[in-house]
């Protein structure tokens, strides 16, 4: 009679991994917590100081991209925040919102660097403090794109999204111009100022950031999808490819 050895099974696979990765989830929508708390606080802050100066015109300061998107990134971090704490994945919706937000976090800081640190405010202000400005022109916007990178349980974008990321910059443009041309003349920023720019220099700035809000959003899908690979291919990450 012959004898066969039984099988011998499978090792289990380590959960380790999985483990290491709702640890890090864990640990980002804390920090999530923690950034749209500063965001607010550094807007409670700008918003005293103006009041201070006696110069806060809500109509006026609520109109730049950089408020606008700052109220935005306190909404969607704080909702990162609580998905990060108690799930082990973001729903697509939220993934596709937070690729968008990573587009419009890197067009504030660099434009604001590029083209508008050195400019005085329009209205006369001049900031009693840096943190403020820091925290809505680099550590939130840093922020934003370094969680991007490290977050597991983020869904794989379709290249659709880049459209999607289009929408508000769009509509934040068109609302400015129709404000400063048939409103009160005032406009946000002075690469939207027809007047002084002409059509022709306005278009020409309005294309350049258009393709850049593209361009990032075209980047953190391709950021997003390379990075769900690679953490579902370490076993760092469940999400579906």
């Amino acid at each position: 009679m012959s004898h066969f050895a039984p099988p011998v099974p499978k090792p289990e696979p380590s959960q380790t991994p999985h483990v290491v990765a709702l640890l890090l989830r864990r640990g980002l929508g804390v920090l999530n917590f923690v950034m749209a708390f500063a965001v607010a606080i550094a807007l409670a802050v700008n918003i005293s100081d103006r009041l201070i100066q006696g110069i806060f015109n809500p109509t006026h300061y609520f109109q730049y991209f950089t408020i606008q998107t700052s109220v935005i990134n306190i909404v969607v971090l704080l909702i990162g925040g609580i998905f990060g704490v108690m799930r082990k994945n973001d729903p697509h919706w939220y993934s596709t919102m937070r690729a968008s937000i990573v587009s419009y976090a890197i067009v504030t800081g660099v434009i604001y660097n590029l083209l508008l640190a050195g400019f005085p405010a329009t209205d006369g202000y001049v900031a009693s403090f840096s943190f403020p400005g820091d925290m809505q022109h680099i550590w939130a916007p840093l922020f934003i794109a370094v969680e991007w990178l490290l977050m597991p349980g983020r869904t794989r974008l379709r290249w659709g999204v880049l459209w999607i990321s289009a929408v508000y910059p769009l509509v934040w443009v068109v609302g400015s111009l129709i404000r400063g041309l048939v409103g009160d003349g005032w406009f946000p920023y002075f690469f939207l100022n027809v007047t002084d720019m002409g059509i022709a220099g306005v278009v020409a700035y309005i294309a350049a950031i258009a393709a850049f809000v593209v361009g990032n959003a075209a980047i953190a899908v391709a950021v997003g999808r390379f990075h769900s690979r690679v953490f579902v291919g370490f076993r760092l990450d469940r999400t579906g490819i």
